[in-house]
């Protein structure tokens, strides 16, 4: 009975995680294995790195009212300090990442 009241909650909360993956499409794996050196788990870029380079606080009122066109552009084509993944990513990743990058103001 105990084993029931644990399992229950956990599946329900993966199956919550896989939906907002879903949503997303992957977006929260890719941000976190290319993205999160610089601009750190909740995307204030307070890492080592992302104070380095100055990489930009994507939680920022300035970074959120960029268009989702200029937010791909940038992950597509780099900018500055940021390397490009144009190479790396397909435009669909892309555009899960923007998407991605507009829930972290959010949390």
């Amino acid at each position: 009975m105990k084993i029931q009241s644990f399992l229950i909650p956990l599946i329900a909360s993966s199956a919550l995680v896989c939906a907002a993956d879903k949503n997303t499409g992957g977006a929260a794996e890719i941000f976190n294995q290319m993205c999160v050196g610089c601009h750190g788990p909740d995307g204030k870029s307070q890492t080592d790195i992302g104070k380095q380079v100055h990489a930009a606080d994507l939680t920022s009122t300035a970074v959120q009212k960029l268009p989702d066109s200029s937010l791909s552009r940038v992950i597509e084509n780099g900018k500055e300090k940021m390397p490009h993944f144009s190479e790396a990513l397909s435009s669909a990743e892309i555009k899960s990442v923007v998407a991605y990058v507009r829930q972290l103001s959010k949390k």
